[in-house]
């Protein structure tokens, strides 16, 4: 997902990591599958508790950090008293790398890409 804000004095990038529904419609990601809310979450969570590096184009040394992160789903925003058309999961990445850093700043790189390993499940319809 692209990144939507670029905090140039601290070096951090935000942005969706991942959208799962779009106005309550699930979306379909480029692997054609579809992500339930536990199961984002659950990654999520995953995610920052035991990973939390960023690399560039999911190679090499870690370039960076996800400092923050939001699983923004119906049940939470309710909690929250927050409205989103968007169930999904919004990061933040502090970059350290200076040379990934120009690219981030030369508008080179514009997205966020999580690597992860799934297990399908066939969905009847």
């Amino acid at each position: 997902m692209h990144i939507l804000k670029v905090d140039q004095e601290q070096r951090i990038v935000y942005g969706w990591a991942s959208v799962i529904t779009e106005k309550g419609v699930p979306v379909v990601d480029r692997q054609g599958d579809i992500i339930e809310v536990d199961t984002l979450v659950k990654a999520a969570n995953s995610f920052m508790e035991h990973v939390r590096t960023t690399k560039s184009m999911h190679a090499g040394e870690e370039v960076g950090r996800f400092i923050h992160s939001l699983p923004v789903t119906k049940e939470l925003c309710e909690a929250l008293g927050i409205q989103s058309d968007r169930e999904g999961w919004i990061v933040a990445c502090k970059i350290y790398d200076d040379a990934v850093w120009a690219r981030v700043k030369s508008g080179e790189l514009t997205a966020f890409s999580v690597g992860g390993r799934g297990t399908r499940e066939k969905i009847n319809d």
